[in-house]
């Protein structure tokens, strides 16, 4: 009887999310944002053609030591920023930037992070496709 509770409150939790269709602020843009970050033709491109050119844009731009600019325009388009100064008791970047869009049942993350020894920051694009378990998928397309 508890597991069959369990399992009503958490398919109601999920279809109370699946009901707002939209989060992670404004609509990015297909390619440059105001600021200048490049985020790729996220909504048409594969996701790993989309991850190729953030990455290169990201490595192409910043360098090590250019923390504060590199925040400066990703805040600007619409990362959330932290610094290193936060006690998450493991290592963390000096700085980690991420924008993350989701609409419907799809996922968009942008991460930036710049690392202590490392020249070029780390960053990566990806796309992930929630499954609404009450729903059915049919796998043939129809």
């Amino acid at each position: 009887m508890t597991r069959l509770v369990v399992g009503i409150a958490m398919a109601a939790l999920l279809a109370a999310c699946a009901s707002a269709p939209v989060q992670g602020g404004p609509r990015p843009p297909q390619g440059p944002g105001p600021a200048g970050t490049d985020f790729g033709r996220w909504d048409i491109d594969a996701e790993g053609a989309v991850d190729q050119g953030f990455r290169r844009f990201v490595s192409a731009r910043w360098n090590s030591g250019q923390e504060a600019e590199a925040r400066k325009v990703l805040e600007a388009d619409g990362f959330t920023c932290q610094d290193g100064n936060r006690p998450d008791g493991r290592p963390v970047p000096r700085l980690e930037c991420e924008r993350v869009y989701s609409a419907n049942d799809n996922v968009h993350a942008w991460v930036v992070e710049f690392w202590p020894n490392e020249v070029d920051p780390k960053s990566h694009y990806t796309r992930m496709h929630m499954r609404d378990p009450l729903r059915n998928y049919d796998d043939r397309g129809h």
